[in-house]
Order: C-alpha cells, then structure tokens, then sequence
C-alpha cells in the first residue's frame, strides 16, 4: 500500500507542476514601448587588405581612319625615358568592323602585321608594317577606323620586384593583352 501511495503521490505532483508551468490566455499584448537610445560606437575593426591599383597614369591614344599600303606610323607623346619604364599595347580597328585587333599579330588570312616603337626627339612612333603570309611586303591598301595606343607605366617598385621574381608579377595575372575588350575593361579605358 504504501508503494501505490508514493505512485498516487508523484502522479499529482506532476500535474500540479504542468498546471504551474502553462501559461494562460490573459489576452492581447500591451502597446509597444518607446525607442530605446542608442548605444556606443564599437570598437574599430582591422585594416583591411590593399585594394588593386587603379590604373593612374595609363594613357590612350586613339587616331582616326588612314588608309595605306605596307606600312605607316603614329606618332604619339611619350618620351624615350617614359616608353623605357611602360608596356605598350596597340589595337586598330579594320573599316567596317567593330572588333579591335593587335599590333603585332594577323588579320585573319589577310596579312600580318608588324609592329615596334622607334625613339624621337621628344616622341615615340608606332611602326607598323604590313606583310603577306610568305614574308614578302603586303602589296594592297587597306583602311584602318582606328588605331589605339595604350601606355601602361610600370612603377620603379615594381620592375624592382618583377626582375627579382623572374619576370611574375600578380597585377593583370590572367589578362589577355592580346583582347582589347579584356584590357579596355581591366584598366578603365572606353570600348
């Protein structure tokens, strides 16, 4: 008997305490209360990493239509010293279309084009000779829309750090120089 007594025991004891603990339906919540102030400022995170360099000091050049037959050149205003310390890209345009082609390279099955930069006084020149497949002068005019020089100067630190790295820099790693789209987009420069 007295082990159904302590079982009848614990047995209200246990409803008692689930009747303690439900909460009862008294109604709808109360009004919202005032904004509280606000609290202080927290602390200042860490420095975050180096952003990728703008492209301060690139320079284009952009000359219009000219037509000609095996070779021309564009003169343009970068010194011997400053063309000494940059790459340089050049682009033209065949008439009549919109995709940019580089100089050095081909175009299509037309003709190969020559190009190297030559020192003036003050001035550099973009050289550019064109050639059959076979190596001989290509004999027909053609017409360029345009024709577009890029000056990239490379800082002193940083052909310090290239030439003691083998040549690897991370700046452009991946970039086709030979897509004008690719390294229009890359240094900020209009299609």
């Amino acid at each position: 008997m007295r082990n159904l007594t302590q079982i009848a025991t614990a047995i209200l004891l246990s409803a008692a305490l689930m009747c303690a603990c439900s909460k009862p339906n008294d109604g709808k919540d109360g009004a919202k209360g005032d904004k509280g102030e606000t609290g202080a400022t927290g602390a200042t995170g860490p420095q975050g990493p180096q952003g990728i360099e703008g492209n301060a000091g690139v320079m284009m050049y952009t000359f219009g239509s000219r037509t000609f037959t095996t070779d021309t050149r564009y003169e343009f205003p970068v010194t011997f010293e400053e063309a000494s310390n940059s790459v340089i890209y050049a682009y033209f345009r065949p008439n009549g279309t919109v995709a940019w082609v580089t100089a050095p390279g081909t175009h299509g099955s037309l003709y190969v084009i020559e190009c190297f930069y030559e020192a003036k006084t003050s001035t550099m020149e973009a050289c550019i000779t064109l050639h059959e497949y076979d190596g001989t002068l290509y004999p027909t005019a053609v017409t360029w829309a345009e024709f577009r020089i890029i000056v990239v100067p490379i800082p002193e630190d940083n052909i310090i750090e290239m030439a003691s790295a083998g040549g690897s820099s991370s700046k452009g790693a991946g970039l086709d120089y030979s897509n004008y789209a690719e390294v229009a987009e890359y240094y900020g420069l209009p299609q």
